[in-house]
C-alpha cells in the first residue's frame, strides 16, 4: 500500500509541476480575458471568454468556451472552444477545434479546423489550402488552393482555386460558387449543383452506401446509461483498490474546501490549454498524449472523490458510523451515485452543484497528492 500511494503522490505532484511550467508561459487565465491594445509577443491565455480586440505581433493560442479575435495575428493561431470567431487577418495558418467555428478574415496560408459547424464566412479568404470536418460545413469565401471537407452536410458558395475533395451525406454547389480544378463527390447521395456554378475541371461523383443511423435519443439513452454503469462501477473498484487513500482524498473537500475548490479549477481550465501546447510542438506529442491520459483519469478520479465525500458525511453523520464496512459503504455509495443523477434534474441549480462538487473533488485528490508527497 505504502508503495501504491507513493506512486499516486509523484503522479500528482508530476501534475502539478507541468501545471506550474504552463503558468509561466501562459499572459492571462481567467473567467474573462478582454484585451484592447497591442500585444508585441506571443499570446497564450485560457478563459470562459478570451476576446482580442488588438493586433497581436506574434502566435495566439487560446483556449476557453467563447474565443474571438478581432484584431490582426501576424503568426499563428491556435484556438479550442465551444465557439471560435476570428474576424481578424491572421498572416500565417489557423489551427481551430470548437462547436462553432467562424472564419471572417484573411488567412495568409492554410486552415485546419474542425466542428460541429465549421463556416468560412463571405469576406473571409484563405490564402493557401484548407481541411475542414464537422456536422455542418460551409465554404462561402476564397480558398487559394486545394480543399478538402469531410461532414454530414457540405455547402460550397465561394471561390477555390484548386481541386475540392468532399466525404458528406449531402452536398451542395451552390450558383455562385466557382471551382478552378476538378470535383471528387463521396456521398450516399447525388451532389446538388446549381445551373450557375462554375466548375473549371472535371467532375467525379463516387456513390457510397448509406448508413442507418439508430434514432438519436436511443443512442443517447443507451450511451448515458453505459455511462453511467461505468462509472458507478469504476468508483466502487476505486473504493475497494484505495480505501484509505479514497476516504482520506474527499475529507479533504470538508477540511479545506476553498483550497480544493480553487486548485481544482486550476487543473480543469490549465491542464487543456498545456495539452494543447505540447501537441503542436513535435517533441511534446508523446508528453501530451501521457499528460491527457492523466487529466482524463484526473477529472473522473475528481467526480469519484465528490460521490465518497458525500457518502462519507452520510455515513459519519446520519448513521453515525466512522469507520463503516466496505458493505455498507458500497451501498451508500449507489445511494449517493443515484442521488446525485436526481439533482442533475433540477434545472441548472442541480448540474450547478454536481460540477461545483466535482471540481472540489479534483482539488482535493491534487491537494492529498501533495500532502503525501511532503510525508514521504
Amino acid at each position: 500500500m505504502m508503495r501504491t500511494s507513493r506512486l499516486l503522490s509523484t503522479a500528482g505532484l508530476i501534475i502539478l509541476m507541468l501545471l506550474a511550467a504552463f503558468s509561466l508561459q501562459a499572459q492571462e487565465t481567467g473567467q474573462i480575458i478582454l484585451k484592447r491594445g497591442p500585444i508585441d509577443r506571443d499570446f497564450y491565455a485560457a478563459g470562459q471568454d478570451v476576446h482580442l480586440l488588438g493586433p497581436v505581433n506574434g502566435d495566439v493560442t487560446i483556449v476557453g468556451q467563447r474565443l474571438t479575435i478581432d484584431g490582426a495575428v501576424t503568426g499563428d493561431v491556435m484556438g479550442a472552444g465551444e465557439s471560435v470567431t476570428i474576424n481578424g487577418d491572421v498572416l500565417d495558418d489557423i489551427r481551430a477545434v470548437g462547436r462553432q467555428v467562424q472564419i471572417n478574415g484573411t488567412v495568409g496560408d492554410h486552415m485546419v479546423a474542425a466542428g460541429e459547424t465549421v463556416t468560412i464566412g463571405p469576406s473571409a479568404k484563405v490564402g493557401s489550402w484548407a481541411w475542414l470536418a464537422g456536422r455542418q460545413i460551409e465554404v462561402l469565401g476564397k480558398v487559394g488552393k486545394e480543399l478538402k471537407v469531410a461532414g454530414q452536410e457540405v455547402i460550397i458558395a465561394g471561390e477555390v482555386g484548386g481541386p475540392v475533395t468532399i466525404t458528406a451525406e449531402r452536398v451542395k454547389i451552390l450558383g455562385d460558387a466557382v471551382i478552378h480544378g476538378p470535383l471528387r463527390v463521396k456521398s450516399p447521395n447525388a451532389p446538388e449543383i446549381a445551373k450557375g456554378a462554375k466548375i473549371l475541371g472535371d467532375v467525379k461523383y463516387l456513390p457510397m452506401p448509406e448508413v442507418e443511423h439508430a434514432p438519436l435519443a436511443k443512442v443517447a439513452l443507451l450511451a448515458g446509461l453505459m455511462f453511467t454503469l461505468g462509472l458507478i462501477l469504476t468508483g466502487i473498484v476505486y473504493y475497494l483498490l484505495f480505501p484509505r487513500f479514497s476516504v482520506t482524498s474527499a475529507r479533504n473537500i470538508g477540511k479545506v474546501p476553498l483550497p480544493s475548490l480553487g486548485l481544482g479549477f486550476l487543473v480543469l481550465l490549465l491542464t487543456p490549454l498545456l495539452i494543447f501546447i505540447l501537441f503542436s510542438v513535435g517533441v511534446g506529442f508523446l508528453l501530451g498524449i501521457l499528460l491527457a491520459a492523466a487529466y482524463l483519469l484526473m477529472v473522473v478520479s475528481g467526480g469519484l472523490t465528490s460521490v465518497i465525500y458525500v457518502s462519507d458525511v452520510v455515513l459519519r453523520r446520519l448513521f453515525k458510523k466512522p469507520e463503516a464496512g466496505k458493505g455498507v459503504t458500497i451501498l451508500v455509495l449507489l445511494a449517493v451515485f443515484v442521488l446525485f443523477a436526481l439533482v442533475q434534474l433540477i434545472p441548472l441549480l442541480g448540474s450547478l452543484v454536481v460540477f461545483v462538487l466535482s471540481v472540489m473533488g479534483i482539488g482535493a485528490l491534487q491537494y492529498q497528492f501533495w500532502q503525501q508527497y511532503k510525508a514521504t
